[in-house]
């Protein structure tokens, strides 16, 4: 247990600093000392305290720069108490001990996000004394408390009051937290000096990034492995923005869900009414309907409404109660997730009915996809990590009707529908839509297929199982394949498209081009793969 006699207060976010400091002094006798802003702060509201320059007999220097990095204060943290030798020279030196680091530093992730934030402004945010103060406090916990953060404020208190000092056990959590803090600080300012010196490179030697543990998960991928989410600390926006407002623990599976069904939301952005529901991270159903949300559920449900069972369904506007009503009440829907920027009060009633449904609120998440996609998508493989960018460029490079057969304008939307649920669906990847009045709907999607052909006709037969086989007469077909051979194309339009658009660049794209063109069949090439394994 250790008992505070002496603190050293020097905080860039002085937020709970004066209660904090005044209980230490009226309740433990704690000597203060204090840097200048901080110590004005404390002087304004009559709290006594030491001038750092007084204590160190030495002035602030370089507009501030050099204040605390002095051996009466790095030497008071650093030495230990019970070495003998450190002892006789912190006596010898007259270098009293500091039993207490209560230092947070500048701010310098805020900083750089302010668009008029020159590199200059930005290196004078880099802080040095704080940093050296708090990593010296603990590496030596063993003897000194430090707190890194207002958020510990209350817990310090606490156990100074019901223990009399801080335990070994809280100074070594703190301990930790200083060491994270600062490779999170450090990584952020490794990150920013590349983006100024070397904006282009995308990867370079290291990746450097900070996790914080957000929350744990239900269970992992199975129900015998451990899981949890952690937050990029780097990234503003992500599944962390998400606000859940009913419903069960969220599973490891969950997660993946929850990010197949955003990245889909996003593709398809907050225009008309969009429906999306997925299973195991690919969409079974999707449709855009401009005018009614209650449609635009309907046409995705009757792709596939086996799969929907247990599944995850996302809308890019808020629910309305028309919808909750026909999920929860009039179809009797079990569903695991639900996301959506907001619910309607009603809606979100009914939707409660279900006591384990999930359910999840991200307002404004669709306008951030810009800032959302700055960072690279990370995936883990045995003894290390794959970087790559996020697939967030356009879906459609360029627009290379090949056939003969031409498209009109509502064709072309439709193809580029499905050529997007199709990016969605795992390679390879096939996905029959249909034209209605106000809108698009798939009526048949097949994923995660080692062969082209085979994933065709699995999404064919879907349509035909789930009664659209009158429909997949007039449809149009996205696929995420190349074409090496006609016979992927050939079973499209045997099954009944009348256009196909896939990326191409396969060396028998002629043959292929001259087959559709003997079948009467449409063909665009849009140059841009989207594979997903």
């Amino acid at each position: 247990m250790k008992t505070i006699k002496r603190a050293i207060i020097s905080v860039f976010d002085k937020s709970g600093v004066i209660n904090f400091v005044k209980a230490l002094v009226d309740e433990f006798n704690v000597e203060i000392l204090s840097t200048g802003g901080t110590g004005k702060l404390l002087e304004e509201n009559g709290i006594n305290y030491i001038k750092i320059s007084d204590y160190t007999k030495s002035p602030e220097m370089f507009n501030g720069r050099v204040k605390t990095l002095h051996p009466k204060i790095e030497g008071g943290i650093l030495f230990r108490r019970n070495i003998n030798k450190d002892v006789q020279d912190a006596q010898k030196y007259n270098i009293p001990p500091i039993d207490m680091v209560v230092c947070n530093l500048y701010n310098f992730k805020e900083a750089i996000e302010k668009p008029d934030t020159t590199l200059q402004d930005a290196l004078e945010q880099i802080d040095i004394g704080g940093p050296t103060m708090i990593r010296a406090a603990a590496k030596n916990f063993l003897d000194v408390v430090v707190v890194p953060s207002s958020n510990y404020y209350n817990e310090i208190l606490k156990e100074l009051r019901n223990s009399g000092g801080i335990s070994d056990k809280t100074r070594a959590s703190l301990a930790q937290e200083v060491f994270t803090i600062m490779a999170d600080y450090n990584a952020a300012i490794t990150n920013y000096l590349q983006s100024i010196y070397n904006p282009n490179l995308i990867m370079g030697r290291y990746l450097i990034k900070t996790f914080e543990k957000v929350q744990d998960c239900r269970y992992g991928e199975n129900w015998d492995q451990a899981a949890a989410y952690y937050r990029d600390l780097s990234s503003k926006f992500g599944l962390h923005s998400l606000k859940q407002l009913s419903g069960k623990q969220i599973s490891f599976n969950n997660y993946l869900d929850i990010d197949s069904c955003m990245q889909i939301l996003l593709d398809f952005g907050p225009e008309h009414y969009v429906t999306s529901i997925l299973k195991h991270t690919s969409p079974n159903g999707v449709a855009i309907d401009k005018k009614d949300q209650l449609t635009s559920v309907k046409k995705a449900f009757s792709t596939d409404p086996l799969s929907a069972f247990g599944g995850i369904w996302g809308f890019n506007k808020e629910l309305k109660k028309d919808v909750a009503d026909f999920i929860v009440n009039k179809e009797k829907i079990f569903l695991d997730v639900m996301i959506a920027p907001s619910f309607e009060s009603e809606a979100l009633e009914i939707l409660k009915q279900k006591k384990n449904l999930i359910i999840l609120e991200f307002k404004d998440f669709l306008d951030k996809k810009e800032d959302i996609y700055k960072n690279l998508e990370v995936r883990s493989v045995l003894g290390g990590l794959v970087v790559q960018e996020y697939d967030s460029k356009p879906i459609i490079k360029e627009w290379n009707v090949v056939s003969k057969k031409k498209v009109n304008n509502t064709e072309k939307e439709a193809l580029i529908f499905a050529y997007k649920v199709s990016k969605w669906a795992k390679s390879n990847s096939a996905c029959f839509a249909q034209i209605y009045d106000n809108g698009i709907n798939t009526i048949g999607i097949g994923a995660g297929q080692q062969s082209r052909v085979h994933v065709v006709i699995l999404a064919a037969q879907k349509a035909i199982e789930f009664g659209h086989k009158e429909e997949l007469k007039n449809s149009v077909m996205g696929t995420d394949s190349f074409f090496p051979f006609p016979d992927g194309l050939e079973v499209a339009v045997e099954s009944g498209a009348k256009a196909i658009i896939n990326p191409g660049g396969s060396i028998r794209d002629d043959m292929v081009v001259k087959r559709a063109d003997e079948l009467n069949c449409a063909l665009v090439f849009c140059g841009k793969r989207v594979f997903r394994h």
